[in-house]
């Protein structure tokens, strides 16, 4: 097996764990949220959005997106408004709540997931971060997740 092979299996096995962790934790804590909701959120904090935007971004269907960012306008956290270049578009908006929602729950996340990685030593750490900003050339992450 090739090395990009072996990389690209080990991928595979470590996210779906990640994310298993992440609904886990968002759980226990009583999260309004599931994660792919919270990636919805996490899109429209870069800026505004249509409908057929953020299915793409999430890799779902046009129904799919639509009964998700259905149920967070219902819940506050999503606006719809009228496009100022094209009025027949309907854009989707963070409201304040769902900014103050987002912030808490990433902060919330940010904590638990350097809870985890804390028994890890300052090399470990370092060669993660390296490896995850590798990465992140082949996978650009969203805006609002990206560290300084």
């Amino acid at each position: 097996m090739s090395e990009t092979n072996l990389v690209a299996t080990e991928i595979i096995r470590t996210i779906p764990s990640i994310m298993r962790l992440l609904a886990m934790e968002l759980r226990k804590q009583h999260s309004p949220l599931v994660p792919a909701q919270l990636g919805v959120l996490g899109a429209l904090a870069e800026h505004s959005h249509n409908l057929s935007e953020l299915a793409e971004l999430s890799g779902v269907s046009l129904p799919t997106m639509s009964g998700t960012v259905s149920h967070l306008v219902a819940q506050g956290w999503v606006k719809r408004t009228r496009a100022p270049h094209d009025r027949r578009m309907i854009m989707l908006e963070l409201t304040p709540d769902g900014r103050a929602l987002l912030d808490h729950l990433v902060h919330h996340i940010v904590s638990y997931m350097a809870l985890l990685l804390s028994p890890l030593s300052n090399t470990e750490l370092s060669t993660i971060h390296s490896g995850l900003v590798t990465l992140q050339k082949v996978f650009p992450p969203l805006e609002p997740y990206k560290r300084d």
